[in-house]
């Protein structure tokens, strides 16, 4: 056991001393005498104090002892030290789709993990896990863009975590560190963490190929989405992709099937209700778009994302890119062969200047990425090195100072010291009487 607060600890056995060294001064009444000139003896009652050869009330003086240490002790943060090395790692392993080989990245993590260390595996959440869990991890489904802020939290939450007992910790990072992993709260995040972070770069995907414009087909002679869609810029992916405003025919399915195809299904929507509300699209780039929209009849919901849509024959189960502000889906994505079919579920007014507003184009770009999310370009090694400040590892003393106590400890020692004082107050009654 530690404390995180010794200078409590040291407050009560000062205040102990002092309690022993007011004990020993006692408080005693003369022996009664007649003397002839008693009269000028004071009528208030004589005392003498004096110091005493021999302690009395030992239990008395017990009792206060005890309570002020126990005191003491509940003040100075006592927590239960975990048995294991001196110095102890947390290690953050990306498993987002810039991962390049999720088997070779949860080796690299667990060769470096140590006794009494702490994985945190990260995608667009983070979450920590036991080594044994990596065989599921490797088989999942490829995940969503990786959010090193996120990592950052639950990294500086889990080193806390196995701090007690050892001496430091340090942090230790398996990613390939890419664009799209920083975000505006990466840099506040980073900060919490005072000590350097090793980084374990492995290989990434990425997108270095331009796409071609986009291709639309509709049935409307003047559709607002051309216009959208002509100013859009290449994005990254080299893949092919047909936004299609009506319903989808067999020529279609056929040809999303094919490596790098993406077919953007998203109906015209006409006589739908529109009403403010905002949806919120994740990609390289996450987009949130505040407008007069339409729910379109027929948009999955969470509970209908294990079947496949009738848009989509062949698909494997969808994923979700983009959501309502209230939580409910907006937009999926299903793999059809090699290439994939997205479902979006978001009427566009027909009039008005919405589509030529740039939060529209953001959202119409994250719609029109690669399959699976485009992937950006890893950062260089000169922001790797700014980013990592060093290998230094963390006291552990500075990272339980800024965690919890425990309180269940601290409550059991300030239960102790009551029943102490109740015992002293008890006592005290007793000698009196």
């Amino acid at each position: 056991m530690s404390f995180l607060a010794p200078f409590m600890l040291v407050t009560g056995a000062l205040g102990a001393l002092g309690v022993v060294a007011l004990h020993l001064l006692s408080t005693r009444r003369p022996p009664r005498a007649v003397l002839p000139t008693a009269r000028f003896v004071p009528e208030s009652e004589a005392r003498a104090v004096s110091r005493s050869s021999r302690p009395t009330d030992l239990l008395l003086l017990a009792v206060r002892v005890a309570a002020l240490l126990l005191i003491g002790a509940a003040f100075a943060r006592p927590v239960l030290d975990a048995p294991g090395p001196s110095v102890r790692t947390v290690v953050l392993l990306d498993v987002s789709a810039s991962v390049a080989d999720r088997s070779a990245a949860a080796r690299a993590a667990t060769e470096r993990l140590g006794e009494g260390g702490a994985m945190v595996v990260f995608d667009s959440t983070a979450r920590a896990v036991r080594p044994g869990d990596f065989d599921a991890l490797r088989d999942s489904a490829r995940a969503a863009h990786g959010i090193l802020s996120a990592a950052l939290a639950a990294g500086v939450r889990e080193a806390r975590a196995i701090a007690r007992g050892a001496d430091s910790v340090r942090m230790v990072l398996v990613s390939p560190l890419t664009e799209e992993e920083f975000d505006a709260a990466t840099t506040a995040m980073r900060a919490t963490w005072p000590g350097g972070i090793t980084l374990v770069r492995i290989p990434g995907v990425s997108d270095t190929a331009v796409s071609a414009s986009p291709t639309l087909d509709t049935p409307l002679g003047d559709d607002p989405f051309a216009p959208a869609i002509a100013r859009l810029a290449a994005s990254r992916g080299g893949h092919s992709v047909r936004v299609v405003r009506r319903a989808l025919t067999p020529s279609d399915s056929a040809w999303a099937r094919l490596a790098g195809r993406v077919l953007v299904h998203w109906q015209v929507g006409e006589g739908a209700v529109t009403a403010a509300d905002g949806v919120i699209a994740f990609g390289l780039h996450p987009a949130t778009l505040v407008a007069p929209l339409a729910r379109l009849a027929g948009v999955l919901d969470d509970m209908a994302l294990a079947s496949a849509p009738a848009s989509a024959p062949a698909s494997a189960p969808a994923r979700v890119i983009a959501r309502w502000r209230d939580g409910s889906v907006a937009a999926t994505e299903r793999r059809v062969l090699g290439g994939c079919v997205r479902d979006v579920a978001v009427g566009i007014p027909l009039a008005g200047d919405l589509t030529l507003r740039a939060p529209f184009e953001a959202f119409l770009a994250a719609m029109v990425e690669p399959c699976g999310g485009a992937r950006g370009l890893a950062v260089s090694d000169s922001a790797a090195r700014a980013f990592a400040g060093g290998e230094e590892a963390v006291a552990a003393r500075t990272l339980a100072a800024a965690g919890s106590t425990d309180a269940t400890l601290a409550a059991w020692l300030l239960g102790a010291a009551l029943l102490a004082l109740a015992a002293e107050w008890f006592v005290r009654r007793r000698r009196h009487a």
